[in-house]
C-alpha cells in the first residue's frame, strides 16, 4: 500500500528553513564595548581645607604684620623659589601639590590686598 499512487507523500523541503532565513535577513548582533567609566569627582579632606585656609590666612593678615606692597612682595618672592624648587623636584603627592597651591594662594590673597587695601603713611 505504500506505493499506490493515491497515497499522500511528503517530499523534503526545497527552500531554506525559517531558521537560515532569520540568520540571512538579520544580522548577528555587533560586539559593543561597554562606556567608559566617568572620571571621579575630586574629594578633599577636612586636612586639605584647613592647609588652604592657612594660605589665604597668611595672604590676608600678612598685611598687618608689614606694608602690604612689602608683604606682597616678599611673598611674590618667595613664590619665585618656590616655583624653581618645584621646577627642579616637581612635587608627587597630593600633600605636596597642595602646599604649592596654598603658597600660590597666598601669594595672589597678598597682592590682591595689597592693591585693595588703602596705603597709609
Amino acid at each position: 500500500m505504500a506505493d499506490a499512487p493515491d497515497d499522500f507523500r511528503l517530499l523534503p523541503p526545497e527552500g531554506r528553513s525559517r531558521e537560515e532565513l532569520s540568520q540571512l535577513l538579520e544580522p548577528p548582533p555587533t560586539f559593543q564595548p561597554p562606556p567608559p567609566e566617568a572620571a571621579p569627582r575630586p574629594q578633599f579632606s577636612v586636612a586639605d581645607v584647613l592647609v588652604v585656609m592657612v594660605g589665604v590666612a597668611v595672604g590676608l593678615a600678612g598685611a598687618t604684620w608689614m606694608r602690604p606692597d612689602y608683604f606682597a612682595a616678599v611673598m611674590g618672592l618667595v613664590t619665585l623659589l618656590g616655583l624653581l624648587g618645584v621646577h627642579l623636584y616637581p612635587p608627587e603627592s597630593h600633600l605636596g601639590k597642595l602646599i604649592w597651591a596654598t603658597i600660590v594662594m597666598a601669594y595672589v590673597m597678598a597682592v590682591l590686598t595689597a592693591l585693595l587695601k588703602p596705603a597709609t603713611a
